[in-house]
């Protein structure tokens, strides 16, 4: 896309730091907008191209209503399409093949070929036993490659394991990295046949969502969710664009609202430099938050400097490339580091409420796992965890799906009993969805905590003009036994 988006930045850190600690935790706020998403209606020209890739496996005909209702999502979904919305459907079996349009290209959405898709679909029959699910991706990624002026997505549904993936020429791993760049999906699983771990993956690496969708009722209506979602997107793409100075590296970097995803593993180095870019997929008008912690290695000095640690900015066009364009101001990170403990602040609240949220999932998940392979003991421990997690971080979606795999007898101390006769397509809701974090403060200057501890400084204290050395706050001498200069006036000023 040509437009320049409308983009802000913001970091929210704490900038002291003790000199044994090797890690800063910065919190960043972006905020996107373009002409076409601050327009009443959407644009006439849809920029917008999806490949819908639906199972035909014989596993789809168990029971007969299983495949009729992916039927009627797929067609709820072309419903949904934009006008001149290219598009495809695609049949997956130890194959991918095309459904409509026959031929291997994508057709504009209108109502003759909406039409002529939703028939197609209609006469789609269970096929031979097989799933290679890198087959079906490839496909999508041969039919969205040549639109690389569109924002290209897809949907896949499968309710079976990637079973047979070992028998194509290309590996799931060479797959992946191959569509990365070209296309976002979203990946649904239906019944209890299918791999939990393979959806997650897919989701991880092409930066969707997997889920479970326990009934096949509510198929539809996800389906036209999700393409709606999609299409609201009118920004291709934005990156993060870190530069760190020596000795300094990024060892976390995802985004933490709405929803949790990893960065890290889709970084794009600037070759030659200290530079990269990590880019974080398509964008509607919309706020996103992001979590990068940098580890820091070699020895540092306590004074009165602050020291650069990086930079960031959000590029646009070519991103991995310096042809990119900065959309965003640049922050600049920073520190000042302390020989004695850093002050505590709301900022260490926020990184412990986002590393729960991570252990709520990973309790989902555990529970799930467990559960499936006949540990019912460890699966109620896991869940019952979770349960009361869930309750102190108020995660009302961890609780709902929760809720399907067992009683909640007391929710504050995750006192659980598993469900009789337990669904398993519930299990592995349960396991599946997002992981989400609640936003935090947008202050540069972020509050300190109100119950820091009996005779904790609340904050650094004045900078010895003598030494350099930051003081504790309220103190009246220099703890520098060398220097022990005395500070005038009622209080100390604080330090900047």
């Amino acid at each position: 896309m040509t437009e320049t988006p409308r983009v802000t930045l913001e970091a929210n850190y704490d900038r002291y730091r003790s000199l044994n600690e090797r890690e800063v935790h910065v919190y960043l706020s972006v905020a996107a907008s373009t002409a076409a998403d601050r327009r009443a209606s959407p644009p006439s020209d849809a920029r917008f191209a999806e490949v819908i890739l639906l199972d035909q496996s014989g596993s789809m005909s168990d029971p007969r209503t299983k495949l009729q209702r992916a039927k009627e999502a797929s067609c709820a979904a072309i419903d949904t399409l934009r006008e001149g919305t290219r598009f495809a459907v695609v049949a997956g079996t130890h194959q991918a093949t095309m459904i409509y349009p026959r031929e291997s290209f994508l057709a504009p959405a209108n109502a003759v070929t909406r039409a002529e898709a939703k028939q197609a679909v209609n006469r789609i029959a269970p096929g031979a036993q097989g799933t290679v699910i890198g087959a079906w991706l490839d496909k999508a990624r041969e039919l969205l490659e040549p639109h690389g002026d569109l924002i290209r997505h897809a949907l896949l549904l499968t309710d079976g394991r990637n079973e047979h993936q070992d028998r194509s020429a290309r590996s799931m791993e060479t797959v992946l990295a191959d569509c990365r760049s070209v296309f976002t999906c979203d990946a649904r699983g239906i019944g209890a046949d299918w791999e939990p771990a393979e959806l997650r993956r897919i989701a991880e690496e092409l930066q969707g969502t997997a889920d479970a969708v326990p009934d096949l009722a509510d198929l539809a209506p996800d389906f036209r969710a999700l393409i709606r979602t999609a299409m609201g997107r009118t920004l291709s793409d934005l990156a993060l664009r870190v530069r760190c100075a020596p000795g300094v590296s990024v060892s976390v970097l995802e985004q933490a609202h709405p929803a949790l995803a990893d960065l890290v593993g889709h970084r794009l180095p600037l070759a030659g430099t200290a530079t990269a870019d990590y880019p974080t997929g398509p964008w509607s008008s919309e706020a996103r938050r992001y979590v990068a912690t940098f580890a820091v290695t070699g020895d540092r000095t306590v004074g009165a400097d602050a020291e650069t640690l990086a930079s960031i900015e959000v590029v646009t066009g070519p991103i991995g490339t310096e042809l990119a364009t900065p959309v965003s101001s640049v922050e600049v990170i920073s520190a000042r580091w302390l020989d004695q403990p850093a002050p505590e602040t709301v900022l260490g609240a926020d990184r412990r409420r986002h590393e729960r949220e991570k252990e709520l999932y990973a309790l989902r998940w555990r529970g799930g796992t467990l559960f499936r392979q006949g540990d019912h003991h460890g699966a109620r421990d896991a869940w019952g965890r979770a349960v009361a997690l869930a309750t102190e971080l108020r995660n009302e979606d961890a609780l709902r799906r929760l809720g399907k795999v067992v009683r909640i007898e007391d929710a504050a101390r995750g006192v659980v009993s598993l469900l009789p006769e337990l669904d398993p397509d519930y299990v592995l809701q349960a396991m599946m969805g997002t992981v989400t974090s609640t936003s935090y403060g947008l202050s540069r200057n972020p509050a300190t905590r109100a119950d820091a501890a009996p005779g904790r400084p609340s904050a650094p204290g004045p900078d010895c003009p003598r030494c350099g050395r930051v003081a504790v706050a309220g103190a009246r001498y220099c703890e520098n036994l060398a220097c022990d200069h005395e500070f005038t006036g009622s209080s100390p000023v604080m330090g900047g």
